[in-house]
């Protein structure tokens, strides 16, 4: 069985977004307690939490559990149609953190 990471992941996300739980309730639409009790260790309604990690934009499993989907070079360039002729392919990291 996973473990539930919620509290941790969500903490994480809401110091590196800079917002107050009062500001992300309001923006998320889920009550200031259910997020506080969250903070706190609480069970969380899945409805809730997946409104959360939509605000947030990152994925219910990740938000959930602390599980990062990975992507690698492989997996991209299975999905990718490459046609003959030369290309150059530039990958950036780019940080996600929005001012809100």
């Amino acid at each position: 069985m996973t473990k539930l990471k919620l509290k941790e992941v969500l903490r994480e996300l809401i110091n590196e977004y800079d917002i107050t739980v009062a500001s992300l309730a309001r923006k998320s639409g889920v009550p200031k307690t259910n997020l506080n009790n969250w903070l706190n260790g609480g069970s969380p309604n899945i409805e809730q939490v997946q409104k959360v990690a939509d605000f947030f934009d990152v994925s219910f499993e990740y938000l959930a559990f602390g599980k990062k989907q990975s992507h690698s070079l492989d997996d991209l360039l299975d999905k990718v149609e490459l046609h003959t002729g030369l290309y150059e392919i530039s990958i950036k990291k780019v940080s996600k953190k929005r001012r809100i």
